[in-house]
């Protein structure tokens, strides 16, 4: 909660580029979601259908096909910091060279996005009446 308030009161903008099976793993049940109960799910759904509709356009997801791109997570800090994340570890870069080419890298994500910030919500619907 502390951080949503961070990012309510920012004058920051903020893009997320999500793979779009990763979603649908998460509204059926599968792989990493394996288990988890329907209703559990549908929470979270609805937990991001209601950010998304409180921080949007400040917030904005994009979705991209893991199968034609791929991104490990990142994070870019503006121009001064960008971390890439390795699973039990933060890799840092401060320097200008590796700030850009990451930057970069989410640029080309969103370009490649099959749907856009304004699409997400559509898309949170549909994946939500797919919860089985």
């Amino acid at each position: 909660e502390d951080r949503l308030d961070w990012m309510r009161a920012a004058r920051s903008d903020y893009e997320i580029a999500l793979p779009l099976h990763e979603l649908h793993a998460l509204a059926r049940g599968e792989g990493y979601y394996h288990g988890l109960p329907a209703n559990l799910r549908l929470e979270q759904i609805d937990r991001f259908a209601a950010l998304y509709d409180q921080l949007y356009p400040a917030l904005r997801v994009y979705t991209y096909d893991a199968r034609r791109v791929f991104s490990a997570p990142v994070t870019i800090f503006g121009p001064l910091l960008a971390v890439l994340y390795l699973g039990r570890n933060y890799i840092a870069f401060r320097d200008r060279e590796r700030i850009t080419a990451i930057s970069g890298h989410f640029d080309w994500l969103v370009r490649e996005a099959e749907g856009g910030g304004r699409d997400f919500p559509a898309l949170l619907a549909d994946l939500r009446a797919k919860v089985a």
